[in-house]
């Protein structure tokens, strides 16, 4: 029963209602079927199975008897599938095509948007890994990693600057890494996956998400430089405070300093490096009265 809720639901994500996806697999089920029999099969008003009946024609799912045009059958599932598949591909290149002539309009640049599909956010996420130019810092749940894995090592060897803290041990590829100790124990404390990302000074996402990866706990993301700025500078000390408590224990002097010396060029108002730079010029004219 709840295999078949699941496909019922796929189907309608398809772009079947849920009238027709039911009828569609009872005839799958049981076979060339009136109308009025798959009515009675399914406990449904005979009017509104005739009408589905007739959508699921248009659609190509279902075919006529020649001898008794009262008697349907279901077309067979795996060419259901193989020509939605192109119908969808076909839209989507002539879509795409069609799009390239159209600038969307940037009204977003300082708001806070909250995210309530899990599939957007990784999206979304994946975006601000990839238009990442300079520097990316994250605090991420081994759950979440195998998700921007491939993005990340992109992203460094493009030449983006990128620090995490992590906690497993992981293979990252020209990613700086600071390992969260017990960390296994920190992340097991929750029922959730959770990560935080903040790029250039000019972006930023934040999610926690359920175990399995389908639905959304919270989440938000933002191209507001004040809000990038601050969680930026927050992951930031994150990941030196992490290293730093990793060394201590052993009296790591030399280590700590060589940690402090590697990472002084991200603080952004000591240096007044590229992420200070975006928060300053962003808000210059406000802070000077020429709004």
């Amino acid at each position: 029963m709840e295999k078949r809720q699941e496909i019922t639901q796929q189907l309608i994500e398809m772009g079947f209602n849920s009238l027709e996806a039911e009828i569609y697999l009872y005839l799958l089920v049981y076979g060339e079927q009136t109308g009025y029999a798959i009515a009675k099969g399914i406990n449904k008003a005979a009017a509104n199975v005739y009408k589905a009946i007739e959508a699921l024609s248009l659609k190509g799912a279902i075919e006529y008897s020649i001898s008794n045009k009262k008697r349907c059958i279901a077309v067979h599932w795996q060419q259901l599938l193989e020509r939605r598949k192109k119908q969808f591909d076909d839209t989507w290149q002539t879509l795409a095509k069609n799009l390239e002539n159209f600038k969307p309009h940037d009204d977003q640049h300082e708001q806070v948007f909250q995210i309530e599909q899990a599939e957007q956010v990784k999206a979304q996420t994946l975006a601000l890994i990839n238009n990442a130019q300079h520097t990316l810092l994250a605090d991420i749940d081994p759950r979440a990693l195998n998700w921007f894995k491939a993005a990340l090592e992109a992203a460094a060897n493009r030449g983006v600057e990128i620090w995490l803290k992590l906690y497993q041990p992981s293979d990252l590829k020209g990613v700086n890494i600071m390992l969260r100790e017990n960390g296994e124990e920190i992340f097991a404390k929750t029922n959730d996956t959770a990560f935080t990302f903040a790029a250039d000074g000019n972006a930023m996402v934040m999610a926690n998400i359920t175990l399995d990866g389908h639905h959304v706990v919270q989440a938000y993301r933002s191209n507001s430089v004040l809000m990038a700025f601050n969680i930026y500078s927050g992951l930031l000390y994150e990941i030196v405070l992490t290293g730093v408590k990793q060394l201590m224990p052993n009296k790591d002097y030399q280590g700590v300093q060589k940690l402090l010396d590697q990472t002084a060029h991200l603080h952004p108002i000591s240096t007044e490096n590229q992420v200070f730079q975006q928060y300053y010029n962003q808000y210059k004219n406000i802070r000077q009265g020429n709004i």
